[in-house]
């Protein structure tokens, strides 16, 4: 077992604030959570619920997700239990009936998708993600999570400026020393170091003063890491309070929870609560943005193919625009926001419909798990082994009609092909296949 770093064990033990028990805590095995997906039926086995989530599920052990079809379906996400609290803390908020969120560093995903069960098509959901291949996992999970109103982006924090003074709901999980994984990820223990500490305080303030501008007068900032440190924590917000540009909103407390040095927010600590380390508070801004950028007057085009008019389906509830030669629906008020800020770099745009090709248009891959029906594609129910394969990436000998079928296992789609002579061609993403199948 890899020991804990020698500094950290010493500022730990002569923390007042930490309660006793964590050194050792952290040599324990960790609990294992997920979040269900709130509009897909599971069949996993809960071992008690998570209190502070309406959603999350404590499990007996660990699954082999990697095996579980509806794993890659979206009807579930393995997430910690104390990240599932955000939940909690966006119920506290007085948001607009539809609030823009964004989520400015959101990969791989779990706030991002809880966000999106949360708002419930609502208003619009701006998932960013500094490095360009993890937005792309983010972007992956968003499109398995199902709802029509999230757009992922690959910008830094300073690139953002279009929505400056536009959002209601800044999430900020900042990159951080990483104290509350050290049960968990041993690896964390052998990369953490007095150094590497000061540049994670130094790139959060940054962080924050970076993004602050973006929110609304009247706007929340919620701020999360999965260390101990306060320097990391409760310090970083102290000066928004300080200079009385923000006051704090009061969040709920649950058995185990522990308030930090200033009353700001709350830590979960692993010898006290069933999760891993976790510090998690919102602020509510009260100094008004100096600036606002100009939205984008361009128009984009609306029009639906022809082609495709008879078999598209939600075309009252839904916006559909078209750019270069694919389609796309998202909600109205999600369509208003992405055409003011268009000229960001966006990996997912709402739902991908459709791609134009010489003499037809097929299926995006999105519409496999979109909650809504946009366009109804035959079905072709398969057991566990042929799920697997065809995630693996493999074709096979089918019957059927020449056409595009959405693959399911136990009622849930996993999967697209296309049904050509006697044999289907897979069109899962090759990023997104089982390197291996179970021996």
């Amino acid at each position: 077992m890899t020991l804990l770093p020698k500094d950290f064990v010493t500022r730990i033990t002569n923390d007042p604030h930490v309660p006793k028990g964590l050194i050792e805590a952290l040599d324990t095995s960790p609990p294992t959570s997920v979040r269900l997906h709130p509009n897909r039926k599971s069949k996993l086995s809960a071992l008690k619920p998570v209190a502070w989530n309406s959603n999350g599920i404590y499990l007996a052990e660990r699954p082999a997700y990697t095996y579980d079809p509806l794993f890659h379906a979206g009807v579930y996400y393995p997430q910690e239990a104390g990240s599932m609290y955000l939940e909690q803390v966006l119920k506290q908020l007085a948001l607009p009936a539809n609030p823009v969120v964004l989520d400015l560093s959101a990969a791989p995903g779990g706030k991002s998708t809880l966000i999106a069960s949360f708002l419930n098509h609502k208003g619009v959901l701006i998932a960013n993600e500094i490095n360009r291949s993890r937005a792309h996992i983010l972007s992956e999970n968003l499109s398995k999570w199902g709802y029509a109103n999230a757009l992922v982006c690959n910008h830094k924090p300073n690139e953002l400026r279009v929505l400056e003074g536009q959002v209601d709901v800044l999430v900020v999980d900042a990159p951080c020393s990483g104290e509350g994984m050290f049960r968990k990820d041993h690896q964390a223990r052998t990369e953490w170091n007095l150094g590497n500490v000061l540049t994670c305080e130094s790139r959060q303030s940054a962080i924050l003063s970076e993004a602050w501008p973006l929110l609304k007068n009247g706007g929340y900032l919620i701020y999360s890491t999965c260390t101990f440190n306060p320097a990391e924590n409760e310090l970083q917000l102290l000066k928004f309070l300080h200079d009385q540009s923000a006051e704090q909103i009061a969040l709920p407390h649950f058995e185990g929870m522990q308030e930090d040095r200033f009353q700001i927010g709350h830590y979960f600590f692993p010898n006290q609560i069933e999760s891993e380390g976790f510090y998690i508070a919102a602020l509510k801004k009260i100094s008004p943005t100096s600036r606002k950028q100009k939205p984008n007057k361009a128009t984009l085009n609306q029009q639906i193919p022809k082609e495709l008019a008879p078999v598209l389906k939600y075309v009252n509830e839904l916006t559909f625009w078209q750019e270069d030669d694919k389609l796309y629906a998202t909600t109205p008020f999600a369509f208003s926001i992405y055409e003011s800020i268009r000229g960001l770099n966006f990996l997912k745009k709402g739902i991908h419909v459709a791609t134009a090709q010489k003499k037809s248009w097929t299926p995006g891959y999105d519409l496999v798990y979109s909650l809504y029906s946009i366009w109804e594609l035959p079905k072709k129910p398969v057991d566990l082994t042929t799920a697997l394969r065809i995630l693996h990436g493999e074709s096979q000998q089918w019957e059927a009609p020449a056409g595009f079928y959405l693959v399911t296992f136990e009622d849930q789609a996993i999967a697209m092909v296309k049904q050509i002579g006697h044999r289907f061609n897979n069109l899962h993403p090759t990023e997104w296949r089982i390197r291996h199948l179970p021996k």
